[in-house]
């Protein structure tokens, strides 16, 4: 039978559970997104817990459904959202009890990591290596904007944060200009899809940025303002992404002086393709070499835990 290993996430917006084989390719990979009533801009803690204890089973039953003739030989689930030990949400409580009781039932090894680990690994998945070198990593999601450096070791990797916000996250922005205008929760999708209509014509404002923190309160104040000025939703959806990278460059700019050669980028946010561009011409122009997900896998998902319980068991010598 063909080894496999599986990962669970339960984060804020996404249940996610996926297997990968011994040379870190995925097998399934299944997700639910959580329902946000319209008009809102999240859920409780209690409502994740309570969906995510509903999506669990179902979304187990149709993984192991795709994976016919796999052994399952390890499980890694994310208990918390960053390596730390004052970071904890409940909402990973609901995943991690689902992982412990399996791997109980199976007398298989667990092994846990934070969910911005899997973030950062999901996207090492694709090339297949972890290294032992310090990298760089760029972790941007809905409720984090944060550059890190990262150093991998036997527990998953030990990291720094070097930059980031001072406020509300990029993906706060996007999401909160994104429900003003009248689009669905999360509204990354749906900015970037307007934003492709718009000319490009407003212009960008002042960002502040101190000691590579960056400030994005004050241009969600004057997004608000071009929404009740009736201005056009697509125009406002370009000048909210373009204001995105305004920011992250100035933030990416302390770093890159610093000596940055490897950029690894993760998280939701960095599935628009605007970003990524961005992020591509600044990287090549500095001679800094970045890494990105494979299609589909910047969003949340559990192929980094996946991929953690695969290495962990010797996948990367085989």
């Amino acid at each position: 039978m063909m080894k496999a290993f599986l990962g669970i996430d339960t984060s804020c917006y996404t249940t996610s559970a996926a297997l990968v084989d011994a040379s870190f390719a995925v097998i399934a990979d299944e997700r639910k997104l959580l329902a946000v009533p319209a008009g809102e801009r999240g859920l409780s803690q209690a409502n994740m817990v309570y969906q995510h204890t509903r999506n669990l089973p179902l979304l187990i039953e149709n993984l192991m459904a795709g994976a016919e003739g796999c052994e399952i030989r390890a499980v890694a689930v994310t208990d918390k959202p960053r390596r730390r030990a004052d970071s904890y949400m409940p909402a990973f409580l609901a995943g991690y009890g689902a992982a412990r009781t399996l791997a109980a039932a199976l007398r298989l090894p667990l092994y846990t990591i934070s969910h911005q680990e899997n973030h950062l690994l999901a996207v090492l998945r694709g090339k297949g290596v972890i290294g032992a070198e310090t990298f760089y990593g760029l972790h941007l999601s809905g409720g984090t904007t944060e550059l890190l450096r990262a150093q991998p070791d036997k527990e998953g990797l030990q990291i720094e944060r070097i930059g980031g916000t001072s406020d509300i996250s990029v993906g706060q922005f996007v999401d909160r200009v994104g429900v003003a205008l009248g689009l669905p929760f999360p509204a990354g999708l749906h900015v970037e899809a307007a934003s492709r209509r718009a000319a490009g014509t407003l212009p960008l404002g002042r960002i502040f940025c101190s000691d590579g923190a960056v400030s994005y309160s004050g241009p969600e104040a004057k997004a608000q303002r071009l929404i009740a000025a009736g201005f056009d939703v697509a125009e406002i959806c370009s000048w909210t992404l373009r204001t995105v990278w305004q920011g992250l460059r100035k933030m990416l700019d302390c770093s890159a002086a610093a000596g940055m050669q490897t950029l690894v980028a993760a998280g939701g946010v960095m599935s628009n393709s605007y970003l990524q561009e961005a992020l591509r011409q600044y990287c090549r122009h500095r001679g800094i070499r970045l890494i990105l997900s494979e299609p589909g896998f910047s969003a949340d998902n559990a192929s980094g835990a996946a991929f953690w319980a695969a290495w962990k068991e010797g996948g990367h010598d085989e």
